[in-house]
């Protein structure tokens, strides 16, 4: 990101304090001379899950690219995150990944990342922000609507539930999916943009445990996935010597959250090494359980017509299915475009909104496609699929197939998808000859 401005705008407003309103509003504080947060759940003071991200108690990944993001942004808070219990890993040498009926080769690489909860990783975030220079965080505290000229072309603030009116030269809302503010547009003449939805009901089951004393094994990690992938498992290390262990089923095969059903679930999956680490570890509390229902793509840059002052960022613009970890990274992302595109445009009008909903587009696409692309092969998965998209779609996945099986032989296929994935490398990188080679049977 940028410097922050010797002569920085008036005054900016971010409603909700969700990683994606932490990461706008660190994005915000380069460019305005004060930027308030504003965020309906009562923030606790230390690591602890809320009711405002329901999610937060399953497991999250950030990915690399979005960690490397946190670290310019806060240069050593990674090494922050591991003092306050993240547990380091390699993602090549440290995990047990059984896919495509098969384990994945082991070896190491410059690959790493830390492993912790969704609320040690947002606490730590939060922390971050409210020490910039400007930033101001009002918890328990609801924005109820927004305020504009008569005209309604401008956003000028927002209005509180207990009535008080704020002003501001600029609102970011990340109030998540739903996007509260497209709601108050309607009245003003907005109306809401196209939106794509891939309807895939992936429901999950989460317990935290603790494992036996002396425990020993070969591995850090898990991710553990049916062929083809309907049934899935993520088990992951967390601070205090704690594991999360997330089971997740697409199209209503959900797993169950009583105690008998989560562990047969677990059972169920190709992998014995998730089941049999449940059987002896201590659980540290109830099953949870989580469903999402679709992945959302709104297309802001086809709005007819977009208020100046005002944009949406996050899960309001892009909703994915949690099974791939994307969220948090696409926040990054989406608040490095807003960086960007306050740096090279003056204004504070549609243009400007234009502009940011363009570069957000180009970086949160590719996750849509790579989220949707694999789930859209599943039975029962529903969605938009143009003939030649659907055809290009097909060939797409039988390719990764080939390349996911190679995987389990190769490091050099295992690595680079791994940075793919991670958005550390373009998906261009899956077509040279090489890994074209090694798809096909080639020698790792």
């Amino acid at each position: 990101m940028s410097k922050q401005l010797d002569h920085p705008r008036g005054a900016a407003i971010v409603i909700g304090a969700s990683m994606a309103g932490l990461c706008a509003a660190r994005a915000l504080a380069n460019h305005f001379q004060t930027v308030t947060i504003f965020e309906r759940d009562a923030l606790p003071n230390s690591p602890a899950d809320r009711r405002g991200v329901p999610q937060g108690r399953h497991f999250h990944g950030l990915l690399i690219a979005g960690q490397r993001r946190l670290e310019s942004w806060f240069p050593g808070f990674t090494d922050e995150l591991i003092a306050g219990g993240a547990v380091p890993i390699s993602l090549t040498r440290d995990g047990h990944f059984y896919m495509n009926g098969g384990t994945r080769i082991r070896f190491d690489s410059d690959l790493k990342m830390p492993a912790c909860s969704r609320s040690l990783l947002e606490y730590y975030v939060r922390e971050r922000v409210r020490d910039l220079r400007g930033v101001i965080l009002r918890a328990d505290t609801s924005v109820a609507d927004l305020t504009s000229t008569e005209d309604g072309r401008r956003i000028t603030g927002v209005r509180l539930g207990n009535g008080i009116s704020y002003r501001a030269d600029f609102v970011v809302d990340a109030s998540g999916r739903g996007a509260r503010s497209l709601r108050w547009l309607a009245p003003l003449g907005y109306e809401a943009p196209p939106t794509d939805n891939v309807t895939i009901d992936v429901g999950y089951a989460t317990r935290v445990i603790r494992p036996p004393p002396g425990e020993t094994r070969d591995w850090r990690f898990a991710m553990v996935s049916a062929d083809p992938p309907t049934r899935l498992c993520a088990l992951y290390p967390m601070e205090r010597g704690r594991w999360v262990v997330t089971l997740a089923g697409y199209h209503g095969d959900h797993p169950p959250t009583d105690d008998a059903g989560y562990l047969a679930f677990a059972k169920s999956l190709p992998s014995s090494v998730v089941a049999d680490l449940l059987t002896r570890s201590e659980p540290l509390g109830p099953v949870v359980g989580y469903r999402f229902l679709s992945s959302q793509l709104r297309h802001f840059t086809r709005a007819t017509r977009l208020p100046h002052g005002l944009v949406v960022l996050g899960d309001g613009i892009c909703s994915l299915n949690p099974v791939y970890g994307q969220g948090m990274t696409s926040a990054t992302l989406q608040a490095e475009a807003l960086d960007a595109t306050l740096e090279q445009t003056a204004g504070l009008d549609e243009q400007l909104a234009r502009a940011f909903y363009r570069r957000a587009a180009k970086s949160v696409v590719p996750l849509w496609q790579m989220a949707t692309g694999g789930d859209l092969t599943l039975p029962g998965t529903a969605g938009p699929t143009p003939f030649l998209i659907a055809a290009v779609r097909r060939m797409a996945n039988w390719y990764m197939q080939r390349l996911m099986r190679a995987g389990s032989v190769s490091a050099t296929v295992s690595q680079r998808m791994l940075e793919v994935l991670h958005l550390v490398s373009p998906p261009s990188a899956l077509l040279s000859p090489g890994m074209i080679y090694r798809a096909l049977g080639g020698q790792p």
